[in-house]
């Protein structure tokens, strides 16, 4: 049995076991995402393990009640499979009990298999054959494929490079290998999960890589990128720096100004889509770079992080500028960092600090 399981698996045992090396040093790694991996790699343990006894079962009909339970945990674990890998790609404060569902109905109608042939069963020589709800296990990887599709498309980041095409590929073989699992046999679906659980993990790592680890913005390195890949799609920019952050870490510590950041970049991701980029570039200064050039719409993204941050109890300058004709993205955002430290330089005159608000005014002089 061993010697046919390597041979029927030999490549997804070695997906696993790669898998497994890279994710366990890293059991923080975006915490949830990273157990919805292990979820993924898990399943597919279970499949190989589960295929190998199941052919074990199918030379003795003696073992037709273990070949029948096998065959429900092989089914539900491929559905479980793909819904790891969905549940990593859907928003954090998107993911529902209602994704499980269809992995429990497909439980619930392999199980019947015990009771009637309904989904499954064998004839008088012994023989494999499929019931009318027989491809609700291969139509529920499906439907998270297509999920997965769906909310890359939506919801994907990293538009800058050619990595946002790697979870749909992904997507779209795992959707080919179901359709030829369920067609002609075999055990290329697993094959494909795995492949496709290492690429996402991948993306994700590679998408860290260009975030402020506190805010969950772009980080400075993301922003030197983005000017090379967006230089002549930048239409506007908002400059942001909060007010008071030193006065705040000194008073309540560290951990309250990081509290305070959070909350900053928490407002700024609210007012985000495909066509906006929100980014840390410092310890308390923000940007943000529009792809479109509708004042409107970049001034009342303004007012609502105002709004935001104001409502949270802290302060935050701001300032905004439309890109002319043959301006350089310098220039823009060289004019919306003059009306933040404008307005940086009236909160500190405001305060009385006028320390600060000489400091500021220089800012802006220059």
């Amino acid at each position: 049995m061993l010697i046919d399981m390597l041979y029927r698996h030999w490549v997804t045992i070695f997906a696993i076991l790669i898998f497994c090396i890279k994710l366990w040093p890293r059991k923080r790694f975006r915490n949830t995402e990273t157990n919805y991996f292990w979820l993924t790699v898990l399943s597919c343990l279970f499949l190989v393990v589960e295929d190998s006894l199941e052919v074990v079962c199918s030379t003795d009909p003696a073992l037709r009640f273990f070949r029948i339970l096998l065959s429900v945990i092989g089914y539900t674990m491929r559905s479980t499979a793909a819904l790891g890998l969905l549940l990593v790609v859907v928003p954090r404060n998107k993911r529902r009990f209602i994704y499980w569902i269809p992995s429990l109905i497909t439980l619930a109608s392999t199980s019947s298999a015990f009771f009637t042939d309904i989904s499954f069963g064998y004839d008088e020589n012994y023989a494999f054959y499929r019931g009318p709800l027989g491809y609700i296990p291969f139509v529920v990887p499906v439907v998270y494929l297509l999920l997965i599709l769906w909310i890359v498309f939506k919801n994907f980041s990293e538009k800058s490079s050619l990595e946002k095409y790697i979870p749909p590929i992904c997507a779209v073989f795992c959707l080919s290998s179901s359709f030829l699992d369920a067609l002609y046999g075999g055990v290329r679906l697993n094959e494909a999960i795995m492949f496709c659980s290492i690429c996402f993990y991948l993306v994700l790592f590679s998408n860290d890589n260009r975030r402020d680890t506190l805010t969950g913005l772009l980080n400075r390195q993301a922003l030197y990128d983005d000017f090379k890949f967006y230089n002549k799609s930048i239409k506007a920019v908002i400059s942001l720096d909060m007010n008071g952050l030193k006065d705040l870490n000194d008073s309540e510590g560290h951990q309250a100004g990081d509290k305070a950041l959070t909350k900053i970049g928490e407002c700024m991701l609210k007012v985000t889509d495909s066509n906006t980029m929100a980014y840390r570039i410092g310890g308390d200064e923000f940007l943000i770079l529009y792809l479109h050039s509708n004042e409107d719409e970049v001034s009342s993204d303004e007012k609502k992080i105002i709004e935001g941050v104001t409502g949270a109890g802290y302060s935050i300058s701001t300032g905004y500028a439309i890109r002319g004709r043959d301006e350089d993205i310098d220039g823009v955002i060289k004019r919306s960092d003059d009306i933040m430290y404008k307005s940086k330089a009236d909160y500190y005159r405001s305060m009385g600090t006028d320390q600060r608000v000489s400091h500021y005014q220089v800012k802006n002089e220059e």
